[in-house]
Parts: C-alpha cells; structure tokens; sequence
C-alpha cells in the first residue's frame, strides 16, 4: 500500500529546501509586522526545517558510503556536497533557535525587531547554503551520475524489451480526431 523510496535522501532532502525558504520568508514578514501568529509559525517552520534538514544529513551519510563504493571516482563531489548539507543543518539549527528566542522576547517590541532582523540574517544564510548543497547534489546527478540507476528498470523488463533495442518513434505531429 505504502512503499518507502529507495535510496530515501533524494525523497527526504526536499522537505528542508521547502520549510528553510518559507521560513526565511515568514522570518523577514516578522520584522515588518506583528499580525496573527506570525512569530510562532515561523519558529514552527524553521523547527520542522532544522528537523528536517536532520533526516536530510543522516540519510545522506546513510547512502553516501554506498555510492562511493560503487564509484570511487565520485568521492570528492559527494564529500563537498555533504559539507554543504551539514552546513545547511548547522545554520537552520540556529535560525530556529534564534526564532524561539524572539518569540520569547515578543513583548519587547524593539528587542523582538532586532531578533527578528537576526533571524532573517540566519535563515538567509541557511538559504545560501541550501542552494549550494543544492546545487552540488544536482551537479553529481545530473552531470555526473552519481547514485543514477543504469541498469534496465522494470517496466522495460515486464514489457519484453531487449537489450539495445530501439525505443518506439515519437509521433513528430499530433493527429486531431474528427468530431
């Protein structure tokens, strides 16, 4: 009914990417604004971001020891990229913190401002580390093949293609049935 993917860090890591913005965005509103709950979602956010970005790292350093064994060549890349998502983890660790600190500080309406503001700072930095780490992993997959599965997948299998076989031609014109 319900499968976990395999290998699960590239299902996990979006989930930080999402809440480390929206956070960072909900943390620059809270300096401008004191309407709602704003403070509190943000440290929410910024909370399940740093939790988030946890389950990233561990399930990275899970896989990581794999793909270097399949590809020792990839080794370097994999290790900055990993470098990176710590970095991501460490700086939405203390954005959250610095979050739960201004809303401590709520009544104090200068004192919140300036939290705020420094808040902003560390979410914005975890934001530029976020698009590195980003940016490292897409280059291992995309331009590398780093963790990319080159062997035949199932669908193929139960279909009965054969190896080297050519893929049926895409139709170039799109056909218009008459009504």
């Amino acid at each position: 009914m319900f499968e976990i993917p395999q290998p699960l860090h590239p299902a996990i890591v979006h989930f930080p990417i999402v809440l480390i913005f929206f956070g960072a965005v909900l943390s620059a509103l809270t300096i401008i604004t004191r309407r709602g709950a704003l403070p509190q979602l943000t440290a929410l956010i910024l909370i399940l971001a740093a939790g988030a970005a946890q389950l990233a790292v561990n399930t990275g350093g899970d896989q990581a020891d794999e793909v270097v064994n399949r590809m020792p060549q990839a080794k370097h890349l994999i290790f900055v990229h990993a470098e990176w998502g710590e970095r991501v983890r460490t700086t939405a660790v203390i954005a959250a913190i610095s979050a739960v600190v201004a809303l401590a500080f709520y009544r104090f309406a200068r004192f919140r401002r300036f939290l705020a503001i420094v808040t902003t700072l560390i979410a914005g930095a975890a934001c530029y580390c976020t698009l590195q780490a980003a940016q490292y992993g897409g280059n291992m997959v995309y331009h590398h093949g780093v963790g990319v599965e080159t062997t035949a997948s199932k669908t193929d299998a139960t279909q009965g293609a054969t190896p080297g076989a050519q893929p049926p031609a895409a139709n170039p014109s799109p056909t218009v049935s008459p009504q």
